[in-house]
């Protein structure tokens, strides 16, 4: 007979298997090339064992993302030095966690394209919130601000985060193959474009009585 446990282990240890190696696939050529057979190959296991312990491709690319995301170690530190002024933790964080993100091809545009799982999912949002440290995001907003109305500081961080990742995602969509040429558009440098948007959404609390 066999071992209980062994069993259970050896089925923990293929999921991991399969998450290491979409994150892997992700690190290496860009969520676009996250198939599900390359997984299967690379994870050393079979199509049916990738459906058996994620179901579909859309939640292990969602967990795969997640584990990418929680290393973004120097981004999520910025959060938590209190040394800096809060209007420049949260603006370093942004900047290093985009600097991340730009390093992924298309891993901004399906981090979007993922939220409808998040969303739809108390289970998907919490891990989600874990891993971003919403409430250490949102404090670092109130401390900013001063505002103490939930749903105000929501919005705000939701106009923060569409504000900021929309030009990495217009970037990601350039960049994919199709008929014509994607047209010549010049941005700021990223830097530039977070002092930008911090000068202009901030002003009224930056502003000496």
């Amino acid at each position: 007979m066999k071992d209980d446990s062994s069993v259970h282990t050896a089925g923990t240890d293929t999921k991991m298997d399969i998450l290491n190696a979409t994150v892997e696939l992700i690190r290496e050529e860009g969520v676009a090339c996250a198939t599900l057979r390359r997984i299967a190959e690379k994870a050393e296991t079979n199509l049916a064992l990738v459906n058996y312990h994620f179901g579909c491709k859309d939640k292990l690319i969602s967990k795969a993302i997640g584990k990418l995301v929680g290393t973004f170690d120097d981004a999520f530190a910025m959060l938590e030095d209190e040394a800096l002024e809060p209007l420049e933790r949260l603006k370093q964080f942004f900047y290093r966690y985009l600097s991340h993100l730009q390093q992924y091809p298309g891993l901004a545009k399906e981090m979007m394209d993922q939220s409808r799982l998040i969303l739809c999912s108390q289970h998907e949002y919490a891990r989600y919130s874990q891993v971003m440290k919403t409430e250490k995001l949102v404090g670092t907003l109130q401390e900013i601000t001063r505002e103490t109305d939930e749903a105000v500081l929501s919005g705000m961080m939701a106009q923060l985060y569409g504000a900021v990742f929309y030009p990495v995602i217009m970037h990601s969509y350039m960049n994919m193959s199709g008929d014509e040429p994607a047209p010549d558009i010049h941005l700021p440098e990223l830097e530039q474009q977070i002092e930008m948007l911090f000068n202009l959404y901030f002003h009224k609390y930056t502003q000496k009585p």
